[in-house]
Parts: C-alpha cells; structure tokens; sequence
C-alpha cells in the first residue's frame, strides 16, 4: 500500500464535509438565459432528441452556473463511456507526483518489479505509460475481435484482461502511430494497480474521488467489478464530473486540496502525438478534423473551434455525448452531461461554447 502511505505523507487527505453539488456562485440568472434556451432546444419538449440534460459552467473561482433540463437534476448518474479517459488519466498520473511512475519507462519494469504472473511479449518490451495514456502504444485496434475482454467486467479479472491484450500481436511500432481505443488505458489501468499496490476501483477512488469528495463518480461495485473498463466505464452525476474538471483547470487543485501537480497538469496541454501518424479516432471524418492533437486523455482542438480564444482547449467527449472541457483563455470550463450518442454531445458543445466566450472574455 506504497501509494496511499504517500498520499499520507502528502496531506493529500479529503476533508470530512460532505460534497454540496448543487452550491453556485451567486449570478445573475439574466445573463445565462440565452445558454440556457440554446440548451433546451436540445429537449424532447423543443422537438430535440433528450429526455434531459446537466450543463455546469464554472472559472477559477468555482461554479458560475449550472443548468438541468428535462428529467434530469443534480441526482441524476449517467454512463460516461469516453468520457471516462480523462479522469483516468488523472488517477494515473498522480502516480507521476508521487515519485512512483516514470512515464518514459518502459511499463516491463514495473510488471517485472511487482513480481506480476502476466507474459509481456517481446514485442511490447518498448511500450511506456505515456504511450499508454496518448493511443500512440501499438496495441489491439479490433478491440472486439483482438481485446473482447474489455466488455466483460464481473467473470475474469483486470490482470486476466491485460494478459489477453498482450497476447495480441502488436499493430503499430510503440511510439509511432495514434490509434484510439480501449486497450491501451485496461493495460495503463493495471500498471498502475501494481504501482499502487491496489486495485483499480479503491486507487481511483484514493487518488482522485476521496480528495475532490466524489459522491457518484464511480468504476462499479468494487465486490463485482473485477474487469473495470478504465477507457469507458465509469459513470458520474454533474456535479463530480465537473469537480474533476475544475480540478484540473485549477492546475490541480480544488478547495485548497492538491490532488495533482501544476507541472504534471501543464502535460494535459502539451500534443503528445505530433510526430505520430494517425491511423485511427473516434469520431465521424468531419468531427475527426475539429481536433488537431491528442495529449494524455484529453483531445486539444483546432483553434478555429474556439474563436475568440487562445487556448488552449482540452476535452474528453464521451460514446453518449457526455462532453467535458475546459479553455486556459478566457479562463472557464464546462460539461454538458446527457446520455444520448456522441454527435448530440459535440453539437451542443458547439452551440454553447461561443456563447460562454463572449459571456467570459
């Protein structure tokens, strides 16, 4: 248990009073009425295609406004799917803060120094965390053919899935390709858990949900969930998804705990695939081309998304169109939270985001 006696030594610790997610920055409700109708349009009851939907806007100084349309309200918990990478990320690299990761290493050295029961392959000797966390590892592309293990969570385990993943032949030369996908945050996911000394689910919540007091951001039942899917099985309520992402736009900090450092949050900011060729992303052709680098869990957008702005602009949007992100100038960020499919998400996202600009410069 190296890693929470670190986190110890840290002060790292989350204080006792309870998560009030619904608290806000006193506003004028006026000045968000032309979000908030942008939103709505989104409705079933405007003709749009959601039952509901959360949106938190907020800057350094915490909330700015937060917004719930349809049936859905603060107590409302959705599935994350990709949206779950970046918080991952975030767990992962608190590894780094605590002198316990090497992100250029190669992730055989920690396999070998836990003593873990897994076959690494030769082919896979090179692979680091970073290439891990930034989809530039080489590993399995056909994740339902190559990687089925990462839809299976309760019958086989996180370190039975990892060794099915390295089983596979590796498609790319570690470090020189970006192909987006599951298998490379499963196996990030374990190579942490051997770091930490624990399993996935209590290292998260250590890590980052204790610090920032999560109430429902979670990888599952810790008693059933053996196989968590790191790269998209996490769900979460407005609330916490936004605390992480304030979180990270306040350079790692949040109500005056330290959960990450400034140095290893500026990494989010930085293109970690600017050499590698790209062979493979998540979106449809035209949305593919909004996103011109990709660093640890986190997309960076093409700065003629964000008019008006400087950036630079990270986020994580997610299969159901949960959409998170957060813009260095003017300083804000924001999640619309929905439960719905990934163009819905990035549509709002779009409609919304000049108007917080023009709101915040």
């Amino acid at each position: 248990m190296l890693f929470a006696v670190v986190l110890t030594a840290c002060g790292q610790q989350a204080p006792n009073a309870p998560n009030e997610p619904d608290q806000v920055v006193p506003a004028d409700p006026a000045r968000w009425s032309a979000v908030d109708q942008t939103l709505d349009a989104y409705l079933l009851s405007s003709g749009g295609p959601l039952d509901g939907y959360g949106f938190a806007v907020f800057n350094r100084d915490g909330l700015l406004h937060t917004r719930y349309g349809g049936r859905y309200s603060g107590e409302t918990v959705v599935m994350l799917a990709s949206a779950s990478k970046g918080p991952a990320a975030a767990a992962v690299l608190t590894l780094v803060d605590a002198g316990l990761l090497d992100l250029d290493a190669p992730v055989a050295r920690y396999i070998e120094q836990a003593g873990a029961p897994i076959i690494w392959p030769a082919d896979k000797q090179a692979i680091t965390m970073r290439m891990l966390l930034a989809h530039t590892s080489g590993l399995a592309g056909n994740e339902l053919v190559q990687a089925p293990c990462l839809y299976v969570s309760v019958t086989i385990t996180l370190q039975q899935c990892a060794q099915q993943i390295a089983q596979v032949p590796i498609q790319h030369e570690p470090g020189t390709t970006f192909s987006y996908g599951g298998a490379d945050y499963q196996v990030a996911g374990y190579v942490a858990t051997l770091i930490a000394g624990m399993d996935w689910i209590p290292f998260f919540d250590q890590a980052i949900a204790a610090p920032l007091n999560l109430d429902t951001f979670t990888y599952g039942d810790p008693k059933n969930v053996t196989n968590p899917r790191i790269a998209g099985g996490a769900r979460s309520n407005l609330a916490d998804y936004a605390r992480i992402m304030q979180m990270l736009h306040n350079d790692g900090e949040l109500d005056g705990i330290r959960v990450m450092s400034p140095a290893t949050v500026a990494m989010l900011k930085v293109d970690q695939i600017d050499e590698a060729t790209f062979a493979y992303g998540p979106f449809s052709t035209e949305d593919q081309a909004k996103f011109n680098g990709y660093s640890l869990g986190f997309w960076i957008s093409d700065p003629h998304q964000h008019p008006g702005s400087r950036g630079p602009e990270l986020s994580d949007p997610g299969l159901f169109g949960t959409t998170g992100w957060i813009d260095a100038d003017p300083d804000y960020g924001a999640v619309i939270l929905i439960e719905s499919n990934t163009s819905t998400g990035l549509e709002m996202w779009s409609a919304v985001r000049p108007q917080l600009i023009s709101l915040l410069r």
